[in-house]
């Protein structure tokens, strides 16, 4: 194990985690793999235009995968993906800059606001893929599991609900050398899609902890975890390295670990695409044609390869519903 020094790299509704974890534990692990059921995406002749993205960095990810297949169906489409946030996915779209925004958390109500105040009516939200979060320690920690408590306990400033704030790896059960280690929270800002998500879900809405250490991107922080032993962070299962390991959640002493690989595991945020859908106006046929296709066969296998998890051909047809595409070809 390596020696623990200081880190030298840079480093629709909230639901309770209580709820989340009885959906797990009757879960079995099974291959992610993407519904046979959902169309194949049939081409269009003559289709021009542009469209721009804006948003998380998480979907981005995903999004890049979509332009890159509509491109080849359509040479004469221009797409352009800005990687600015979460924060800034719906006033982009609202102010007219984006024709899509890119969401890795739930909308806030002040942004749903300003969009209602702008057109007289709601933003369409669209979730055409899901992203597992992996809780990752360093491949050496010899902790393979937590529990929900005990996240909240590492992660909270104030863990409440009878909880007192976990500082050692000894208090999770390591001996030897890791007893005495402290534990090192990773965490990324108050601004991003997947903190705001894990705080409203983990933490019940709490605080984080005064001393988590900050982090400018997914990558650093899955570095930052890799680079110091001491550290635990969470992020997407997709920035994994080999250094790095995620832990099973377990629900009761002696209960079985359900890992990230299960389905059911709980930790898995949707991923949103905002839509200014007029309800009385049909969209433009360049995003109609963009998200038959995001909602297609080809589209779903994009969010595979992406590292995240496809939705199903039931969740497409609603999606599709929302924006007004009334048949799935």
């Amino acid at each position: 194990m390596k020696s623990f020094r200081p880190n030298t790299i840079r480093a629709k509704t909230l639901l309770s985690i209580a709820a989340l974890l009885v959906t797990a534990t009757l879960a079995n692990a099974q291959e992610i793999a993407v519904d046979p059921t959902l169309p194949v995406y049939q081409r269009v002749e003559g289709l021009k235009g542009s469209i721009t993205m804006i948003g998380s960095d998480t979907i981005a990810q995903v999004a890049a995968t979509w332009a890159d297949g509509f491109r080849k169906l359509y040479p004469d489409v221009q797409i352009q993906i800005q990687v600015t946030g979460s924060v800034n996915a719906i006033p982009a779209v609202t102010s007219g800059e984006a024709t899509f925004g890119l969401l890795s958390r739930q909308p806030q109500q002040e942004e749903v606001q300003a969009f209602h105040a702008k057109y007289g009516y709601l933003p369409t939200v669209l979730t055409p893929a899901q992203e597992p979060i992996a809780i990752f320690v360093h491949k050496d920690n010899p902790i393979s599991t937590i529990s929900p408590a005990q996240l909240r306990s590492i992660f909270a400033a104030n863990p409440g609900k009878g909880l007192s704030t976990i500082k050692t790896w000894g208090e999770l059960g390591a001996t030897g050398q890791w007893e005495k280690a402290p534990i090192l929270a990773q965490g990324r800002s108050n601004t991003t899609g997947s903190q705001v998500y894990f705080q409203g879900l983990v933490l019940g809405g709490e605080a984080f902890r005064a001393d988590m250490k900050s982090n400018e991107n997914n990558l650093t922080l899955v570095q930052a975890i890799a680079a110091d032993p001491r550290s635990i962070g969470f992020v997407g299962l997709d920035y994994a390295v080999p250094e790095v390991k995620p832990l099973a959640f377990v629900y009761q002493p002696g209960g079985t670990p359900v890992d990230i690989h299960t389905a059911g595991y709980p930790l898995v945020r949707p991923l949103e695409i905002i839509v200014n859908k007029n309800p009385t106006q049909n969209l433009p046929v360049i995003q109609e044609e963009f998200l038959k296709y995001v909602l297609s066969r080809s589209g779903q296998e994009s969010v595979v390869r992406g590292g995240f998890t496809p939705i199903q051909s039931n969740a497409a047809l609603s999606a599709r519903a929302a924006v007004g595409l009334k048949t799935l070809q």
